[in-house]
């Protein structure tokens, strides 16, 4: 009877590590001018508070994006730490949360419209590198040890003091796995 019991609570522990790798496509909008449509490729790690209890709902973690086409004299790579709530539903687990992150990936077109804009070095000036977004994951699976998600949606802005800048980034698909 020991036995049994000492077996029954050595049970592997829910694997709490989440490794994934996806494709976005990012846009960002200025005053006056807009990006051009950037395709990302990203990868990204997130680790579960808790095996167990309401504590196993949030998961933090990060990861590193890269971006092209990249401007000259831009570094087209971001990184990120991101915190996200999550539910569990069967086989659905959707998720929403918050991404603070560094981007190299500030441009923006020049504006056909005003040829003779002299507000586009005013606007190229209020970029910074920083930015904060809330991230929301509708339509994320799991089927055992695998996770795979579509159209995600990160809506944010930069965070310098004179940022102007809307980001819309829409996940097309990622595929990742627990450990």
């Amino acid at each position: 009877m020991v036995a049994a019991l000492l077996l029954a609570t050595a049970a592997p522990a829910a694997p709490r590590n989440e490794l994934s790798a996806g494709v976005a496509t990012l846009l960002q909008l200025g005053t006056f001018r807009t990006s051009p449509n950037i395709l990302l490729v990203e990868l990204k790690g997130l680790r579960t508070a808790a095996g167990e209890g309401p504590w196993s709902a949030v998961q933090f973690g990060g990861g590193l994006r890269v971006g092209w086409p990249a401007a000259p004299g831009h570094l087209p790579l971001e990184a990120f730490l991101q915190a996200q709530l999550g539910a569990k539903l069967g086989v659905w687990r959707p998720a929403a949360g918050f991404e603070l992150g560094l981007t190299g990936l500030n441009q923006r077109f020049y504006s056909l419209v005003y040829p003779d804009n002299r507000l586009e070095g005013y606007e190229d000036a209020t970029l910074g590198p920083a930015y904060g977004a809330f991230t929301l994951s509708p339509m994320r699976f799991q089927l055992g040890r695998v996770q795979w998600s579509a159209l995600q949606l990160n809506l944010g802005t930069g965070l310098g003091p004179r940022d102007a800048s809307v980001r819309v980034q829409v996940g097309l698909l990622s595929l990742g796995g627990w450990l």
